[in-house]
């Protein structure tokens, strides 16, 4: 695959929309928050109160952005910064490509993709590039 897309990560405490998209191509992931209550760790909110951070749901909203070049999030609340968070200790080669972190409330995928389109369009971000060699991981890359 020479061509790499851009992503958009929604996410909330029920799910997270992640969409990989290209000036003409998109393709939409949704991560459901099903797994079982863990609290490996707990976030302090402005509001005062701690909220659980699922490791399993982060870990697989992270792994479906391994290909991805650079990443806008959002969301309502403090799940974006929480996700953030959670790249940065957990894929730092992935925490660069983070772009930005933006609050939106509306889930609507027309909306979410509308922003993206912007967010990147305003930075002039091309989104159908080869990248660097050391940009991605690529299984299909023989070392000699």
């Amino acid at each position: 695959m020479s061509e790499y897309f851009d992503a958009i990560v929604f996410i909330d405490r029920h799910e997270a929309k992640v969409f990989h998209f290209s000036p003409t191509d998109e393709i939409k992931l949704v991560v459901a928050h099903d797994s079982a209550p863990r609290k490996h760790h707990e976030a302090q909110h402005e509001d005062g109160t701690n909220h659980a951070v699922d490791d399993a749901f982060m870990h697989r909203i992270m792994t479906s952005l391994d290909h991805s070049g650079h990443t806008l999030i959002a969301g309502p609340g403090n799940s974006k910064f929480e996700l953030q968070t959670y790249i940065q200790a957990h894929n730092p080669g992935l925490a660069k490509r983070i772009s930005g972190i933006e609050s939106l409330a509306d889930p609507r995928d027309s909306g979410i993709l509308a922003i993206a389109r912007e967010f990147f369009r305003k930075r002039g971000h091309r989104h159908a590039i080869v990248p660097e060699r050391d940009f991605r991981h690529d299984d299909a890359v023989s070392k000699s």
